[in-house]
C-alpha cells in the first residue's frame, strides 16, 4: 500500500520516456493518496466526504502534503471534488522523488528549439518490474483480491493507463487484463473480499479481527470513492478541453 502512487506514477513512464495518460495521471496519484490515508486511519470517507479521524502526520512527505490539503478545507470534502482538485506539481514531486532515489531521470529537451520537454528514464528496471508484476498480478487475478490490489487496479483503470500497458493489439492475454481490471474498478472482488472479511471476523469473534475488519472496511471504502473521484475527474478533464497536448509536469 505504501507505494501505490509510485507503482501508478512508474506504470506511467512509456518506453520511449513520455508519461501515459499524463493528462489524467495526477487524478490517480491523488486517490491513492486517499487510499494511504484511510489505510493509515488519518481518513475515513462517508458518504463520498473525507473526514479527518486523527491530525498526527504520517511521517510520509508527499502523504502529509495531501493530508494538509484535506485539513485545510472548513468542512470534510468531498471525495471526487479533492480528488479533482488542481495541486500544482502533484506528479511532478513523486517523480522527484523517484528520482532523487536513483529509479529514474529526468531528460530535459527543447521540442522545436521552443518548448520544454521532459523525458524519463528507468534506471532501476528492477523497482519497475515490481510495479509491473504487482499489476499484472491483479490483471491475472481470478478471486477476491487485497485493498492494496484492488486499489492498484481500480486506479489504472479509471485513468485509462491500462489500455496502454495492455494494448489491444497485445492479443488475448492483454484483452482478460483488461476486462479484469474493468471489473474490479466496477468493485466486484472488492465486494467479495469485504464480505469475506466480515465472515472471518464474525467467526473468530476476536477483538482483533473485529478492528482488522473496521480497517479493512475503511480502506474499501476509501478505494470505492478514490476510483468513484478519477472516473468522474478524468470523464471532466475530457469533456473540459482534455484534448489538449502533452504532459507537462
Amino acid at each position: 500500500m505504501q507505494s501505490l502512487g509510485e507503482d501508478i506514477v512508474l506504470l506511467a513512464i512509456r518506453p520511449d520516456g513520455k508519461l501515459g495518460a499524463a493528462e489524467k495521471l495526477r487524478f490517480a496519484v491523488a486517490g491513492s493518496e486517499l487510499v494511504r490515508l484511510a489505510a493509515e486511519r488519518r481518513v475515513d470517507v462517508v458518504k463520498d466526504r473525507i473526514h479527518v479521524l486523527s491530525p498526527e502526520p504520517t511521517g510520509d512527505a508527499l502523504l502529509d502534503a495531501a493530508f494538509a490539503d484535506i485539513q485545510r478545507s472548513k468542512r470534510p470534502p468531498r471525495a471526487r471534488d479533492w480528488v479533482a482538485r488542481e495541486r500544482r506539481g502533484l506528479v511532478h514531486a513523486y517523480l522527484g522523488e523517484l528520482a532523487a532515489r536513483g529509479v529514474i531521470r529526468a531528460d530535459r529537451h527543447k521540442a522545436l528549439g521552443i518548448f520544454n520537454v521532459t523525458w524519463w528514464t528507468v534506471l532501476d528496471p528492477a523497482r519497475a518490474a515490481e510495479a509491473r508484476a504487482r499489476l499484472d498480478a491483479v490483471a491475472r487475478s481470478t478471486g477476491p483480491v487485497e485493498a492494496a490490489q484492488s486499489a492498484l487496479g481500480g486506479l489504472v483503470h479509471a485513468i485509462g493507463l491500462d489500455a496502454l500497458i495492455y494494448p489491444r493489439n497485445g492479443g488475448p492475454a492483454c484483452e482478460i487484463a483488461r476486462k479484469r481490471l474493468k471489473q474490479i474498478a466496477r468493485r466486484d472482488q472488492a465486494a467479495t473480499a469485504v464480505h469475506s472479511a466480515a465472515q472471518q471476523a464474525a467467526v473468530e469473534a476476536s477483538i482483533d479481527a473485529a478492528v482488522d475488519a473496521s480497517v479493512h472496511a475503511a480502506v474499501e471504502a476509501s478505494i470505492h470513492a478514490a476510483v468513484d473521484a478519477s472516473v468522474h475527474a478524468a470523464h471532466h478533464a475530457a469533456h473540459d478541453g482534455g484534448a489538449g497536448g502533452g504532459g507537462h509536469h
